[in-house]
Parts: structure tokens; C-alpha cells; sequence
């Protein structure tokens, strides 16, 4: 509690909170970031799960820089609204529920790439199944995401709800 305590207090977090433009800011890069994340990954997905087959796979491989710059945009505006309000987040497991899904989606459609570069039919049900649950897992990632305003348990160190 001690290091929610110093972290809710820094100067950083502070200026997230309290100041006029720290969290619409830091909000509103998350979303974009968010959008081209889960954009760029729905149509991996999608394409490999066996829609809009005339798009040959190879173009696919372009959107992957998309999507590790807009991973990078979400950590950094993601740690800015942890530190804004870091009892709320850390104390809430929906948190921890929305960080797996997001490194599972990670994993997984890194892992589809390195299959379907290596030969692997992008329709087998094998890919099938791996392109729904990737899918599955933005799905529950964004949800857990929008859930996180509503079932924190603390706000901060100094309010607890039940």
C-alpha cells in the first residue's frame, strides 16, 4: 500500500489526475492506439480465419509494424492512466484479467504469423480455430477494458468502496 501510496502522490500522477489536458491526453492516445491494435489483429483474423480470400497473405505482413507501433502507443498511454489512478487499477483484477487477454492476442497472432509465413494453410482448421480465438481475445481484452471504470474497489490509497 506504502508504494501506491508514493506512486499516487508523484508528480506524474498528479498531473494525469489533476491537471486539465493528463487524462483526456492520455485517454484519447489509449483509444487510438486500442483502435489500431484490435483493428489490425480483427483483420489478420479475420483474412486467416478464411474471409477476403483474393487479399494474398504476404500484404498482411505490412499491418505487423502497425500493430507493434500501436502496442507501443497503448503500453506508454496505458502507464499513463495506471499512474493516474494506480490503487484503482492494481487492486482490481479485471486489470490483471484485461493484461492477459492482451498478451495472449500478442502471442498468438505472432505466432499465426510465424505459421502462416512457414506454409501453413491460412484456412485449415487449425488457423480456423486460432483466428476465433484471437478474436475471442480482443473481444474479452476490450471489454475487461471498459469494465475497468466500473469494479475498482479503490479508487486511491485514501477511498476504499465496497
Amino acid at each position: 500500500m506504502a508504494f501506491l501510496a508514493w506512486l499516487e502522490g508523484s508528480i506524474l500522477s498528479l498531473w494525469v489526475r489533476e491537471s486539465t489536458w493528463g487524462f483526456p491526453i492520455s485517454l484519447t492516445l489509449h483509444s487510438i492506439g486500442m483502435g489500431f491494435l484490435v483493428g489490425a489483429n480483427f483483420m489478420i483474423a479475420l483474412r486467416l480465419y478464411g474471409f477476403a480470400r483474393l487479399v494474398p497473405l504476404s500484404s498482411l505482413r505490412q499491418f505487423f509494424s502497425l500493430m507493434w507501433w500501436s502496442a507501443l502507443l497503448c503500453l506508454v498511454s496505458g502507464l499513463l492512466l495506471l499512474i493516474g489512478y494506480p490503487a484503482k487499477a492494481l487492486t482490481n483484477p479485471v486489470f490483471y484479467l484485461k493484461l492477459a487477454l492482451v498478451a495472449a492476442g500478442l502471442v498468438l497472432v505472432t505466432q499465426m504469423k510465424h505459421q502462416y509465413m512457414h506454409g501453413e494453410h491460412e484456412s485449415s482448421p487449425v488457423m480456423r480455430r486460432k483466428a476465433l480465438l484471437l478474436l475471442l481475445f480482443w473481444a474479452g481484452g476490450i471489454t475487461a477494458g471498459r469494465f475497468l471504470a466500473y469494479t475498482y474497489v479503490m479508487l486511491s490509497t485514501g477511498q476504499t468502496y465496497f
